[in-house]
């Protein structure tokens, strides 16, 4: 049964071999000569559709007839196309590609009727003209030298038009912002004579939103260099706002929102804001001074900004002439010229040297008021002015170094009187017994008894130097490094620190006595910038080491302070 099975499945298996399956007329080397034999369909516009990945970079023929054919606006055909000629405009080489490529085509000719949107720039280059008279419009009134010209685009499409760039345009083509902006500058300078367009420090920044078509423009600030001398006290040197309603305008202030009438900043500004049509100034000093302290010498040197101005070169002789007329002879204005905002930081971070006039009295003082003045004073503190000349440790706050210790504080005793203590009623005794520090029990007259004893005994005076003692004090002061702690009248508004400023020179003392016995003495210094002066003759109880005051052993109380000179420019 085994043996007769065999030839049945043999023969079975060679029927199944002999019935045609594996042998077929179909050659595969057949297939390929018919694929060999379409190589032009390539480049059919079909085929262009279908396989872009296959489509090769402008400036090739084929890749030209593709930007042709994706509706590219004959700009972006002129910039992408990598077949730009010198001095030869977008457009012009795009309408020469155009013109070439769509030969004896008839849809590529028409190919902008069916596609009208350009899919680089979104026919933004055909808005060009309306985008430049939009801005010479927006100028009229300004007196422009020196114009930029920017373009804000959404982030979406300037990436979009970067990857078809990439794909499509010849190598080193231009992008579509710096073209955008170059021609619409070209044609700003047709219609705007006189006007350079510029790329950096212009007087005025036409910046275009393609969304809205629409422009805005940054009007970049006036600068005015000069010198203002201050011949009247009582003048601060910038605005001042109401301390009632800090700025809003009430009556205390007449509605001005101002603590003094004028200041030097005003007599300054407000002529020149009529000069440069501006809507506003800021004033920036080398420096300041005090409202009750004069500015004589060359005067101070300033910057004023003129924000939004109309025109940024005036007449400055005869502005200057203007402000000076105007001020009635309490500020004077010289060297007057047109700045830059480099200038303004050049300005304010120049330590310039200072000299100083300066009158005080001097009057008796005690034993315990000299305590206070020569009290020690810590003076681990850093030195503010000492910033930028190298890396500084990073404190943290609280930190014991950054609190340096206080002067003794002046304790002052009020003395009382036993006529006005007869007037009190019982009660206002107690309380008074109490902030004394005294017994408040027994009748009325225990109580007065008591207070009476908390009376300070009489402290003397000690002698009041010489003229000769007091010359050679001065004489002395020249050279000395001061130590000066943030005086309390400026505590409000500047770091509690202790700043170490130098005494330069000391000339011209002279003392005056009259016949009452009182001392007046008069003298120039010159020191350096950043020194509290009025603290240097009084001591302001400590804060200052050393102090004319606590060398002399009397009290000293400026009347007067000017400035002679400002040793910069």
């Amino acid at each position: 049964m085994v043996e007769d099975s065999k030839p049945e499945d043999d023969e079975d298996w060679m029927k199944y071999a002999n019935s045609g399956f594996g042998s077929t007329d179909y050659s595969l080397w057949d297939d390929v000569e018919e694929t060999e034999d379409e190589p032009e369909q390539l480049d059919e516009p079909e085929q262009l559709e279908s396989h872009t990945e296959e489509i090769p970079r402008a400036p090739s023929p084929a890749g030209l007839k593709h930007l042709v054919r994706m509706g590219t606006c004959d700009s972006c055909l002129g910039r992408l196309g990598g077949k730009r000629s010198f001095q030869q405009t977008n457009e012009a080489s795009g309408i020469q590609i155009r013109d070439s490529i769509s030969e004896g085509n008839q849809r590529l000719l028409k190919i902008r009727e069916e596609i009208p949107l350009c899919p680089f720039c979104e026919n933004l280059f055909e808005e060009a003209d309306l985008l430049a008279d939009v801005i010479a419009d927006a100028l009229q009134g300004y007196e422009i030298e020196k114009l930029q010209i920017g373009a804000r685009f959404p982030k979406d499409q300037i990436e979009g038009e970067e990857g078809l760039r990439k794909r499509f345009a010849a190598g080193g083509s231009d992008a579509l912002k710096p073209s955008l902006v170059g021609l619409i500058s070209g044609k700003v300078s047709e219609r705007l004579s006189g006007v350079s367009i510029v790329n950096d420090k212009p007087d005025i920044l036409a910046l275009i939103d393609v969304l809205t078509l629409t422009v805005t423009l940054d009007v970049r600030s006036a600068y005015i260099y000069g010198r203002y001398k201050k011949y009247e006290r009582g003048i601060p040197q910038t605005r001042w706002p109401c301390r009632a309603c800090k700025g809003r305008g009430c009556e205390k202030c007449n509605h001005t929102g101002q603590q003094y009438p004028s200041s030097v900043q005003d007599l300054i500004g407000n002529p020149l804001i009529e000069f440069f049509e501006g809507r506003e100034h800021a004033f920036h000093g080398m420096g300041r001074e005090d409202i009750d302290v004069r500015c004589l010498g060359r005067g101070r040197p300033f910057v004023l900004e003129i924000k939004e101005p109309k025109r940024w070169n005036v007449d400055y002789d005869a502005a200057m002439k203007e402000i000076n007329e105007r001020a009635k002879g309490a500020v004077e204005i010289t060297d007057m010229r047109r700045s830059n905002r480099s200038e303004v930081v050049r300005v304010k971070d120049t330590p310039a040297e200072k000299s100083y006039t300066i009158r005080f009295i001097i009057e008796p003082l005690t034993q315990p008021e000299l305590d206070v003045l020569t009290a020690p004073l810590d003076l681990t503190k850093e030195d503010v002015q000492q910033r930028g000349r190298g890396r500084r440790k990073h404190r943290r706050r609280g930190d014991r170094k950054d609190n340096p210790k206080k002067p003794l504080e002046r304790v002052e005793v009020s003395i009382l009187d036993e006529s006005e203590l007869k007037k009190l009623k019982k009660a206002e005794l107690v309380e008074l017994c109490t902030e004394r520090g005294c017994s408040e029990k027994g009748v009325k007259a225990d109580l007065i008894a008591n207070l009476l004893a908390t009376n300070p005994e009489p402290v003397e005076t000690l002698p009041l130097p010489d003229e000769a003692t007091i010359l050679a004090i001065i004489e002395k002061l020249e050279g000395v490094n001061l130590a000066q702690r943030t005086p309390e009248r400026v505590a409000h508004r500047r770091a509690d620190l202790v700043r170490r400023r130098k005494v330069i020179e000391t000339r011209d003392a002279s003392v005056e006595s009259d016949d009452t016995g009182s001392i007046a003495v008069e003298f120039t210094l010159r020191c350096e910038s950043g020194t509290y002066v009025k603290e240097t003759v009084h001591g302001d109880d400590g804060r200052t080491q050393p102090s004319i005051a606590s060398l002399i052993k009397a009290k000293c109380t400026v009347e007067w302070l000017d400035v002679g000179d400002i040793h910069a420019d």
